[in-house]
């Protein structure tokens, strides 16, 4: 029995992605750089494939630069604005992602900004009245929250905080990872977004940031005047074509692969509370509403082995984890399960995709119920 459940930190490449890249993996090889017929073709590739970004997420095309990910791309957005603008204050919360955290955390350090962090409850909520007390001290300032959060599915109303920083003349830089799959992203309600390939069924490697056309960042990579001068060296053009493709199908079949990974998640949610009745689920991540449909997280109280529990459904051939996969070897647990400041600091993620079934649903909680209870 092999079961994927790991979704949040990688997801299978779509076939219809790879049919897309092959042609400028194995056929177009000009440099989008170049003035020549072959160059020309890869750069209208480039292009074409900006442009569709751009048309999905209702922004311009130059609003859009590629980057190679998710933590290229907020450290290019946190560090680069922080630079450019310049930012002395900047408010973000304890359940954000290492690259989002670790970046603000040495600008901090090296006294470049003044660093908050807003507090959490042990469902991982904060208010928005919060939000606005701080903006009413620290006006144009900057804030970060990630509209999805990448262990236990919360949503964030950043349209809301993106409104307030408006009012009090702030900017919103929001890790937009997660939400793209789960259908919450219609458009960018802030100032500051990110999207990653591998997370959509698309290639490692590559992705995308969306910087308003209202704010100044400074380049990320100097020594090439690539991505309008703010990320020198060659472009990947066959992975930008498909992360294009990629995202294309994620807005296509939206409704429908949505839909089934709420009814994955309902189905799991269910079996676990009957087969296992102590169980904890760590935020609002058994909410059909308040948390992403593609994510789960759990913990099982009294037991002091969830990485063992991991590690043995691995053995049985089930793929799931303890937390982000950039804090999977740390021996602290995850930060985010540490933020609720429940009396457990471990913790199990299980990631769904549109190639999830219900049996492998049903064969997981059986397995893990059987090692958790013997």
């Amino acid at each position: 029995m092999n079961v994927y459940l790991d979704n949040a930190a990688t997801t299978q490449l779509d076939e219809e992605v790879l049919a897309a890249m092959m042609p400028y993996m194995a056929g177009f090889c000009g440099n989008p750089s170049s003035v020549h017929r072959y160059g020309c073709q890869a750069k209208a590739a480039l292009e074409k494939a900006r442009k569709k970004i751009a048309n999905l997420f209702k922004v311009s095309p130059s609003e859009i630069l590629f980057t190679a990910g998710g933590t290229e791309g907020n450290n290019m957005l946190l560090r680069g604005i922080i630079e450019a603008m310049p930012i002395a204050h900047v408010l973000t919360s304890p359940l954000e992602h290492l690259a989002v955290r670790m970046p603000l955390e040495a600008l901090a350090q090296q006294g470049k900004i003044q660093l908050s962090y807003i507090g959490v409850n042990q469902m991982g909520e904060f208010g928005l009245d919060e939000v606005e007390a701080w903006l009413k001290t620290h006006p144009h300032a900057l804030v970060s929250f990630m509209q999805v959060n990448h262990e236990i599915g919360n949503i964030t109303d950043i349209e809301a905080i993106h409104q307030l920083c408006q009012q009090y003349g702030a900017f919103l830089h929001s890790d937009t990872i997660q939400s793209i799959y789960s259908g919450l992203l219609d458009c960018l309600p802030c100032d500051l977004a990110l999207g990653s390939a591998h997370k959509v069924h698309g290639p490692k490697g590559i992705g995308f940031v969306y910087i308003s056309g209202k704010v100044a960042v400074a380049p990320l990579i100097t020594g090439g005047s690539q991505e309008l001068n703010m990320r020198g060296g060659t472009e990947n053009v066959a992975y930008i074509v498909g992360m294009a493709k990629a995202l294309e199908i994620v807005f296509r079949d939206r409704s429908k692969v949505v839909a089934h990974l709420l009814a994955i998640k309902e189905h799991m949610i269910t079996l676990l509370k009957s087969h296992i009745p102590d169980i904890i689920f760590n935020g609002h991540s058994a909410s059909l509403t308040k948390s992403s449909p593609n994510l789960l997280n759990i913990s099982l109280p009294g037991s002091k082995a969830h990485d063992m529990l991991v590690y043995h459904l691995d053995i049985h051939g089930i793929a799931v984890s303890t937390g982000s996969a950039c804090t999977s070897g740390s021996a602290l647990g995850s930060p985010v399960i540490a933020a609720l400041q429940k009396e457990t600091k471990h913790a199990i993620r299980f990631s769904f995709s549109k190639y999830t079934s219900f049996e492998e649903i049903e064969n997981t909680v059986a397995l893990l119920t059987k090692l958790y209870t013997k």
